[in-house]
């Protein structure tokens, strides 16, 4: 039921004409929901993620691509808490190999909008950033 929902509302913002294309693009997540990103040749698909401070979430990272990335954002990973035995990603990055996918679960705790980017060589300045927004 939950996914039939969350798909309800992707298309519905999606679909809506004269939406700001940064609300279009990004993923809200509800409680204990996971939050899928695509990391592909350039680009954070979706680019935006915005969270809600003290709800779980489990970041699932898939690398579409050959190549590694990473997803890293250590402002966020240090504003956030993880679960106990859960260690938190060194430095704020989180590398994803090719064709790999990774899960971190974690809980936002401060407000305020950070700045995701892929930290390989000429990556970011081709595109490979975005931004997490946590609302209080």
């Amino acid at each position: 039921m939950m996914r039939i929902v969350q798909s309800a509302v992707a298309v519905v913002l999606v679909a809506v004409p004269g939406l700001p294309p940064a609300i279009a693009q990004s993923v809200p997540a509800a409680a204990g929901q996971t939050v899928t990103v695509t990391l592909s040749n350039f680009a954070f698909e979706p680019e935006h993620l915005r969270l809600k401070a003290g709800v779980p979430v489990r970041l699932r990272l898939v690398n579409d691509s050959s190549g590694a990335h990473d997803f890293s954002a250590p402002a966020f990973f240090a504003a956030s808490s993880f679960p106990p035995g859960t260690p938190e990603p060194a430095d704020g990055d989180v590398d994803v190999a090719g064709h790999d996918t990774v899960e971190i679960n974690l809980i936002p705790r401060t407000a305020g909008t950070y700045r995701l980017k892929c930290t390989h060589f000429l990556h970011g300045l081709f595109g490979m950033h975005g931004s997490i927004e946590v609302s209080p």
